[in-house]
């Protein structure tokens, strides 16, 4: 629970954004605004463009972008983000995890570059900062993120196919 002290500790309650219910998100697939998101890592122009490229030729994004349940940072998919943005899209799919939960894990891909759930944290929330492209890797026990095909046409009016669930811009299915 050092993952949660920390996180209030970083911010004020009131200024988490869904910390009352993150059991209402955790292992949801939803669409959530670009906008609410919070990006912890940077990305490789050059893959950015590779993403957006695939995206639009496919028509959808294969996997949905890792996001903290309470915090709403970003795990992992920061490329995916990026290119969606790059392509006019204002809204990602997601799948939410408790990251203060035993069940996330972060590894460090550089090794220059210490990093654990609170420096994570930290980065995004306090610093307003990122870690260069691919320093952190997350990775889920007993838990998969398997591929959910999100097409454009969802992302681009998910109120059409979903309803809003805890707060505004997170559309979820039930």
């Amino acid at each position: 629970m050092y993952v949660l002290k920390a996180l209030l500790d970083i911010l004020s309650k009131d200024r988490l954004y869904l910390s009352v219910h993150p059991e209402k998100l955790e292992f949801k697939a939803c669409v959530v605004e670009t906008a609410l998101l919070i990006p912890h890592e940077d990305v490789v122009r050059s893959k950015v463009d590779l993403v957006a490229r695939d995206i639009e030729v496919s028509g959808c994004v294969k996997y949905p972008v890792l996001v903290d349940a309470r915090s709403f940072v970003v795990l992992d998919g920061h490329h995916r983000l990026e290119a969606l943005k790059e392509v006019g899209i204002h809204f990602a799919p997601v799948f939410f995890v408790d990251y203060a939960r035993e069940y996330v894990d972060v590894y460090p891909f550089r090794k220059e570059i210490y990093v654990d759930k609170v420096s994570v944290l930290r980065k995004a929330l306090e610093e307003r900062r990122v870690f260069p492209p691919k320093t952190t890797r997350h990775i889920l026990t007993g838990v998969s993120v398997l591929p959910n095909f999100t097409k454009l046409e969802e992302l681009e009016n998910p109120a059409r196919c979903r309803k809003p669930v805890v707060a505004p811009g997170v559309y979820c299915c039930d």
